[in-house]
């Protein structure tokens, strides 16, 4: 429901992760939601990559090894409507 404040389970086991919000072919369309999120207080990184010799540009925030922080980045995109992927980086 838009408006209320939503809930994320919290993140409690031991981990590096990192949070992904988008993966887009345009670098225009990452740089857009990298000021997005600059504009809530969230510093993301755009992380370009090449699959099947197409290349991706990734928005990313992390790594996070501290999972109060997680959860508190976390819940600032959830009140903000932004979807993302968690992502547990093998330690």
């Amino acid at each position: 429901v838009k408006g209320s404040s939503p809930q994320v389970s919290r993140i409690e086991a031991p981990g590096t992760y990192v949070l992904q919000m988008g993966s887009f072919r345009n670098v225009k369309d990452a740089d857009r939601l990298k000021a997005q999120l600059a504009l809530m207080g969230v510093e993301a990184n755009i992380e370009t990559v090449t699959v099947n010799s197409t290349k991706w540009h990734r928005v990313r925030v992390g790594p996070y090894s501290h999972t109060g922080l997680l959860n508190d980045v976390r819940s600032r995109l959830a009140a903000n409507d932004v979807d993302f992927m968690l992502l547990k980086i093998r330690d």
